[in-house]
């Protein structure tokens, strides 16, 4: 019976041996497999480097304007001139920006927002001149209120103009109101060439952008009316690359030319 143990633990110790040479081998192969370095994808951000302004009426308003960037925050617009607009973000929302004509401060504008809805903005032109702040409120139904008011070097504010905006389920503006006067915009599905700049459609109708309303699609149409007369009509030629950007823009004689 002893004989039969120890022939048991004899055993028992050879395949113990077996099976951590077995694991040694396999842990040693494994090491030596080699170490394939993990690459993140990195998504690019289209953006536009250049816009190019054509009017062949008025050629001595041909202009070429470049973006520069950090990241998807812009940076600057410099048009060839001698205009130029300088970007001051707060977080992810533009909240100041500073117009230079030949290197000459002229304006300067400070955005404020509330629960990131843009709330107001006040520009001052440099120099003693009258300032001017808009505020826009945001009503239960969607549209959305401004009140535009002059305010006079002794700080006497005057109304100056008032509006009402509905916007699309996109965030772009479709029709404004003020006075008697009405204009309905219409768009395309495809990409503004402005739509990935952080915090540029929060700007709503400001002009920081030189545009008429800052949206995430393109005018296809504009129709102006008074009551219920229409008093003009604008449409838009557009292109796009295979992207879905806008590259072209023709309307009333007037193009723009995008590059990426």
């Amino acid at each position: 019976m002893k004989k039969l143990l120890l022939l048991f633990c004899a055993t028992s110790l050879v395949l113990t041996s077996c099976s951590n040479d077995g694991d040694d081998n396999a842990t040693s192969a494994i090491s030596e497999i080699p170490l394939v370095p993990i690459i993140p994808i990195v998504e690019t951000v289209i953006l536009p480097k250049t816009e190019k302004y054509t009017y062949p009426s008025h050629p001595e308003e041909n202009s070429t304007t470049t973006f520069t960037y950090d990241g998807n925050k812009i940076v600057s617009l410099v048009n060839n001139g001698g205009h130029k607009t300088l970007f001051t973000y707060t977080g992810n929302l533009i909240t100041k920006t500073e117009y230079y004509e030949q290197n000459v401060l002229l304006t300067t504008t400070v955005f404020t927002y509330e629960n990131n809805k843009l709330k107001s903005y006040l520009e001052t032109p440099s120099g003693n001149s009258s300032k001017r702040r808009k505020d826009y409120t945001y009503n239960a139904n969607g549209t959305i209120s401004t009140a535009t008011f002059l305010i006079s070097t002794d700080q006497v504010e005057t109304l100056d103009s008032s509006s009402i905006f509905t916007l699309d389920a996109s965030g772009n503006i479709v029709k404004v109101e003020f006075n008697d006067s009405i204009n309905l915009f219409e768009y395309d599905t495809k990409n503004s060439p402005f739509k990935n700049i952080l915090g540029y459609a929060q700007l709503l109708d400001s002009e920081a952008f030189d545009q008429e309303a800052n949206t995430v699609n393109n005018f296809t149409k504009l129709i102006e009316k008074e009551g219920d007369v229409i008093v003009g009509t604008h449409t838009y030629e557009n292109t796009y690359d295979t992207n879905n950007f806008l590259t072209k823009k023709v309307s009333n004689g007037e193009t723009y030319e995008y590059t990426y």
